[in-house]
This record gives structure tokens, C-alpha cells and sequence, in this order.
């Protein structure tokens, strides 16, 4: 039933107008990371979208106002937030550039309406250093420009005007794979371009048919399933750089366009969106923490986060998988099993003063321990946010049918906790999130049995029952050969380190059931700790199983390799041995020299 004429949108109006558009945005997510190939075929455009949009209505839905402009600004701020990916931060840019020409408007008229849209074309235009016809800001200009059309032609009515809005910005996606070659040959439209008309689309149906009394649920958002897409959108494409990288630089005055020249040689598709006091950097590279480095130089860099391109387009290239395995990079793994097992990481952060870092992404284990050693700042590292994990989990959801995520015990951090909160806010993707009871190397092999069992086919609640018994029978034992480092990170008094120093002692570091880390005994002898720490084990363990062996090192590689190589003359029965480096959570308090032993039966009972 038509409901009669619109001639202003309010407040309440433009947001649940947006609100509409929003939940057609995420229910058509998966289909837009299937036929996401430009600029890079990684996969995640409807992730993206979907994560920027929904921190607008996470940061605005429960505060909506009568006044239009005022409504406008807080989803443009909420939406520059949250803006992620290529696509995510041209929207939010459109948005930034809509709220600044309505900002003093109660209600916005059909004409300025129109206006603020043409100013938010402009706002998205200038924010890309190589704009690009055939991508979603062709389909924006073609929306721009038909409203224009239409109100010149005296149209007044919301409902008019958003209906053959709608149908000639359709028109124009259409027509984006005449405009770029890629989409062309992949059989494909423009995936940011897509989302963009699904959001128009459900604007138009909330605005034709919709109803102010309605109330939006987010437990009603359910991802569609996956449509059929033409065979070649799937085939793998080189890629220039590495590193999707993005931050949010806060500072007084920003000139954009010094900040623009810092860091444009540094990659492509670079994306600047914001305002003068906050910028939102989207860029393509190798060198991440060179982009974060030349930003800090224009204000505070936060918020700082990467996608491995190169592993997200082997993921979209491949067919769907059953289980994926995630965890976070304080699990210490060989990179050659993690390549191999497809092993998903979500980075800790971690800050030297005022000075942060993506763990092992910006900040090589060499590079901490030179830090940690030179730098007076004691390191404090912070567990992925709860957005970090559901954009994980959102985009593996697009190519496994489920997920299973393994992480630090609450005791050592909260990255537990961020993982079950942003799963909890996944109700229609079948994840379950572990505490692995276990820290580093320990972590390490628990993901790695749990990653064998998912690439062998096993079913989700197979992947979880191995994953379980291989937690509760790993365990860990870590030599400190310098406790100054956990002194000045609080986790040993000074009187302890005295005490140790006195004695000639070297502590054995080890997680209690509940999941802690503590001290389960001493050795002699601070000149051989390879030999010490290998001999203490062998009497602490069943030397008739055969075990899976990960052993890490602070820095001291060489005595890591000893102590490999002694395991067997002192009756231990391996598997595997595998050496890899110390990562930020036990390294940061055990430092550098300090070795780790972690043992798993090579056949779980």
C-alpha cells in the first residue's frame, strides 16, 4: 500500500531510512565477497561494508534525534570510526562529506537532500589519490546525478525520487564491468558498487513501505547464503603488495595533503578520509609500520590494523572449506606449519611507551627483543578488540562452514573474552571459542592438532573434541635465565630476583590447571640452560609416550637447537621437534636468553 507523500526526512526518518539500508548491506555480505576482485580479489568487501555500517548503528541507534543534521553528524563520526577496507572508507568519507552540508538543517528538504549527497561525492572523490570509473564511486556519482536530474525537474517527494533513484543507480552498476577490465573478465560487478545499491535498495523500501514504530534487531540480520557465482571470479590474482593497511591519525589542523605525500610512496589504493582533526589512512603496502611511523609525524596514530591480503585471496580463490581455525599471535607457531595448516592469526598490539605495534605483523620477534632490551619502556601488549575478531570470523564465514577459535586463558589476558563477544554477536555463523589453557608454543601445538584435524575433513565437533583433549593434555615449561624483565613488568618482586640470584638458580615457569603462569620449580646452573631446563623436564614426564615437541627462544636460537638435539639422550620419545621464536606474551617478562619446552602426545587419548 502506497503511503503517501514524503517531502523531509527528520531525524528518526534519515536514520531508520539508513537503518534499512543497512541490515540489506549485511544480508547481502557474503555475495559481495564472492565477487569482490578489484582492486585486490581478497575477498572482503562484504565484510568491510558491513563492519563500517554497523558501528553506525552500534554508536547512533540507541541516541537518535529529531534533527536531521545532528543525526547526520554522529553517523558520518561513527561511521569514520569504524570504516574498514577500500570501499568502507569511501562510504564513510560520503557520509563525513553528506553530515558537513545538512549539519545545521532540522530537516532536510528533497533539495537539500540532493545537495548534501553532491557534496558527499565530492568529499569521497578527493579522498582518493587514483579515482578509479567502474567502482563504487561511479555508482555514487550516478545516484548524485539523477537526484540532481530529478529535483530540477521539481520533483518534491522522498518516495519519487528515491524510485527512479534507485533504478538508474542500478543502471550504472550494471555497467561498471564495461568500465574496468577486471570485472569485465571475471564476470562480476563491482562489489563496493554493489553494496552501495543494496543499501539504496533498502532506503527506498523503508521510505515507500517502512514504518517509524518498527524496531531493528541485530539478531535479525542474518547473512543470505552464498549465491552461485560465474567459475572464473574464483581464480587466484597476483597481488602488488601484502598489507591492507589502515589507521585513524587524531591531531589538530591535519594538512591532508602533506600526510597524503608521507606515506603515498609507500603502496597504492590509498584512501584518506576524515576531517582535519581526525583522518582515517586506508592503504595497500609491504611496509605497514612505515605507514604508521610517517603518520605519527601529523598526530596521534591509533587504531592500527592490517588484513593479510596475499593469505585472504588464497582463501577466496580456493573452494569452500568445512572448519577454520583461528587464534591469536601470541600462539608461537613455525610459519611453515602455519602456511601449511592455514592457521588464521589476529595480532595482539603491543606498546613501548607511546610507540605501538601489531605483534609479529609490524614488529619482528628480533625487533622486540631489541626494543625490550634498549628501550626504557617495559612493553605492554593489549588483546584484539572484539571488532578485530568479528571481522575474522565474518569474512572466514564467507568461505568455512564453521570456526573454531583457540586462545590465552582470561587468567594471562582478555583476548578470550573479546573472541566470545564477538562471537556471541554472530548468532547465525557456528563458532566456538576455546580457552586454550596455555600460552606461547603450548598454544602453539593446540592449534596446529586442531588445524591437522580440520584439513583431514573432520566435522566441527570433531575439530573441538581433538582440539580439547589436546589441551587438556599439553604442557609447557619455560627456563628464565634473566628475571630483571619480570620485574619491570610486575610479574616477580625484587625480592624474588634476589633470592634467585643468591641461589644460582634458574626458574621453571609453567601453567597451573586454571590457567595461570607460575613457577613449578628451580635448576642449577644459569651457563648451560639447555641442558638444564631439557634434564628438568625428563623427570616431570611419561617417557614412555611419544610426544610432539615445539621448543621457543628469547633470542638464542643456538641453545634452542641444543637442547633439540639433546632430548633423545636424555629418553625423551619424539614425533616432531620443531624450533620457532618466543612471541610477545611470555617474552616480554621472560626476555631475552629464556627457552621453552612444550610437549603434546603424538596421539591424543
Amino acid at each position: 500500500m502506497h503511503r503517501g507523500r514524503i517531502t523531509y526526512l527528520d531525524g528518526f526518518r534519515l536514520h531508520r531510512a539508513l537503518t534499512a539500508g543497512i541490515q540489506r548491506v549485511i544480508t547481502g555480505q557474503n555475495h559481495l565477497n564472492r565477487i569482490n576482485v578489484f582492486p585486490v580479489p581478497d575477498g572482503d568487501t562484504g565484510t568491510n561494508l558491513s563492519f563500517t555500517l554497523l558501528s553506525i548503528l552500534d554508536n547512533t541507534d540507541r541516541h537518535v534525534e529529531p534533527h536531521a543534521g545532528r543525526t547526520a553528524v554522529a553517523i558520518a563520526d561513527a561511521a569514520l570510526d569504524g570504516a574498514r577496507g577500500n570501499s568502507g572508507i569511501i562510504l564513510a568519507q560520503f557520509l563525513q562529506g553528506f553530515s558537513d552540508s545538512c549539519a545545521e538543517l532540522k530537516r532536510l528538504t528533497v533539495q537539500q537532500f540532493t545537495r548534501a549527497t553532491e557534496a558527499g561525492y565530492e568529499y569521497a572523490h578527493q579522498a582518493l589519490s587514483e579515482p578509479v570509473e567502474g567502482t563504487i564511486l561511479s555508482v555514487i556519482k550516478a545516484m548524485v546525478d539523477t537526484l540532481k536530474e530529478r529535483t530540477r525537474a521539481g520533483v518534491n517527494d522522498f518516495i519519487d525520487l528515491m524510485k527512479e533513484t534507485y533504478n538508474r543507480t542500478e543502471e550504472a552498476l550494471r555497467r561498471t564491468p564495461e568500465q574496468l577490465e577486471i570485472l569485465k573478465k571475471k564476470g562480476v560487478v563491482d562489489a563496493g558498487g554493489q553494496g552501495f545499491v543494496y543499501m539504496l535498495k533498502g532506503m527506498l523500501e523503508f521510505i515507500s513501505r517502512g514504518s517509524l514504530r518498527s524496531h531493528w534487531k541485530r539478531e535479525k540480520i542474518v547473512p543470505s547464503p552464498e549465491l552461485a557465482e560465474p567459475e572464473q571470479a574464483l581464480v587466484h590474482t597476483e597481488i602488488d603488495y601484502r598489507y591492507c593497511t589502515e589507521c585513524l591519525v587524531l591531531g589538530e589542523d591535519i594538512p591532508r595533503n602533506k600526510l597524503r605525500e608521507a606515506v603515498m610512496g609507500l603502496g597504492n589504493s590509498l584512501v584518506l578520509g576524515g576531517t582535519k582533526q581526525r583522518i582515517k589512512i586506508h592503504i595497500h603496502t609491504d611496509e605497514p609500520q612505515a605507514i604508521f611511523a610517517a603518520a605519527s609525524a601529523f598526530g596521534q596514530v591509533v587504531g592500527e590494523k592490517l588484513d593479510d591480503m596475499q593469505r585472504q585471496v588464497q582463501t577466496a580463490a580456493s573452494p569452500r572449506k568445512g572448519v577454520a581455525i583461528v587464534t591469536d599471535s601470541t600462539a608461537d607457531i613455525p610459519a611453515d606449519l602455519m602456511e601449511s595448516y592455514n592457521i588464521h592469526v589476529v595480532p595482539v598490539k603491543v606498546n613501548f611507551g607511546n610507540k605501538g605495534y601489531l605483534d609479529k605483523v609490524t614488529l619482528s620477534p628480533d625487533e622486540f627483543y631489541e626494543e625490550l632490551i634498549t628501550n626504557p619502556h617495559h612493553p605492554q601488549t593489549s588483546q584484539p578488540t572484539p571488532g578485530d575478531f568479528w571481522r575474522t570470523y565474518q569474512f572466514l564465514a564467507s568461505h568455512y562452514d564453521s570456526i573454531v577459535s583457540l586462545h590465552l586463558p582470561p587468567a594471562v589476558s582478555g583476548t578470550l573474552q573479546s573472541a566470545e563477544n564477538a562471537a556471541r554477536r554472530l548468532p547465525e555463523i557456528n563458532i566456538t571459542v576455546m580457552n586454550g589453557l596455555n600460552v606461547t608454543v603450548g598454544l602453539g601445538l593446540i592449534a596446529v592438532e586442531a588445524a591437522k584435524a580440520a584439513q583431514e575433513g573432520k566435522s566441527h565437533d570433531e575439530v573441538v573434541a581433538i582440539a580439547q583433549r589436546a589441551i587438556d593434555q599439553t604442557v609447557i615449561f619455560a627456563a628464565v635465565k634473566d628475571l630483571s624483565y619480570a620485574v619491570r613488568g610486575g610479574r616477580v618482586s625484587r625480592s624474588r630476583k634476589r633470592i634467585a640470584d643468591w641461589l644460582r638458580v634458574v626458574p621453571v615457569l609453567g601453567m597451573t590447571p586454571e590457567g595461570k603462569v607460575d613457577m613449578t620449580g628451580v635448576f642449577l646452573g644459569r651457563r648451560n640452560l639447555a641442558r638444564g631446563l631439557a634434564k628438568w623436564v625428563a623427570r616431570h614426564i611419561d617417557r614412555k609416550k611419544i610426544y610432539n615437541v615445539f621448543i621457543s627462544h628469547s633470542r638464542c636460537p643456538e641453545a634452542a637447537r641444543e637442547m633439540g638435539a639433546l632430548l633423545p639422550t636424555l629418553g625423551y620419545q619424539t614425533s616432531q621437534v620443531q624450533i620457532t621464536d618466543t612471541g610477545t606474551a611470555i617474552g616480554s617478562h621472560a626476555g631475552p636468553g629464556s627457552l621453552i619446552l612444550a610437549l603434546q602426545p603424538a596421539s591424543l587419548a
